[in-house]
């Protein structure tokens, strides 16, 4: 049975909650038999979705455990040196036979009990110590975080509009490794920008973002790289305007300062 155009886009409708996961399974079977038919608009829509939501988990950062904090714990328990016990000042004799003073022994596991005792009081305290002086890296972690989470739903918010339009960038040079894309709800002019395999910028440099409308070039935004990065993922709000208007995007390396127009080198370029 042939679709017709209307319910081909009725159909393309259906791609973002498809990748979310929110179709029913009547509606995702009857999907799914849609794309089996061909639909190259469709496939191309989810193409671009799964691409973008799979550079989400780029937005959270491993963090390593301290290191090294059991072996300081051994190291200096291990070092402590065991104090010499004073002997005790004989008492005058007295007159008469002394009978001796029979002391109870104490079984192995108290001794072993207080030196465990003094262990962990060593291993708490060092714990102690090290939290202090972590307080303050540890609150900027969170404030990264909250940060991160934030950005999380501002671009989660943009994949889930109904009218999502999206720019490939590819690099310039031949062979290039560079590549990324933005995407923006034409509804509200919000939009993520994505990008992968960007070197380093050097010092005193940055990367901007540029859109080419009516064969002008406007800035967008910057954005920074580092050796830690795989990839960046940003959101901005693109100046409102005629969809047919936009030509294009270009990512060129500029000052820190910013460029009113283009003048470094273009790495990446994408047009509509």
């Amino acid at each position: 049975m042939t679709t017709k155009p209307e319910e081909r886009h009725a159909q393309l409708e259906l791609c973002i909650p498809y990748v979310f996961g929110r179709l029913n399974p009547g509606n995702r079977k009857q999907f799914e038999a849609h794309l089996s038919s061909g639909c190259e608009q469709c496939i191309r829509e989810l193409s671009g979705l799964y691409e973008a939501t799979a550079l989400l988990p780029l937005l959270l950062r491993q963090e390593a455990p301290p290191s090294g904090l059991r072996q300081r714990i051994l190291s200096r328990a291990s070092s402590r040196k065991t104090e010499p016990q004073r002997s005790e000042r004989p008492s005058a004799q007295r007159e008469g036979p002394v009978t001796p003073t029979i002391r109870p022994e104490r079984p192995w596991y108290r001794y072993a009990a207080a030196v465990m005792g003094v262990l962990l009081v060593i291993a708490l305290a060092i714990f102690v110590y090290e939290l202090a002086g972590t307080a303050a890296n540890q609150e900027k972690k969170i404030t990264e975080l909250q940060s991160k989470l934030q950005l999380n739903d501002q671009a989660l918010a943009v994949l889930g509009a109904r009218k999502l339009e999206y720019v490939p960038l590819a690099g310039v040079e031949p062979g290039s490794v560079f590549h990324g894309k933005i995407l923006w709800d034409s509804s509200s002019w919000n939009a993520v920008l994505q990008i992968t395999g960007l070197p380093a910028a050097a010092d005193g440099k940055c990367y901007q973002l540029w859109m080419l409308k009516e064969k002008k070039y406007i800035a967008l935004t910057q954005f920074d790289m580092d050796n830690t990065q795989a990839g960046i993922l940003k959101t901005l709000t693109i100046p409102e305007g005629e969809k047919g208007a936009i030509e294009g995007f270009t990512v060129t390396l500029e000052p820190k300062s910013g460029s009113a127009e283009p003048s470094g080198s273009i790495f990446l370029r994408g047009a509509k």
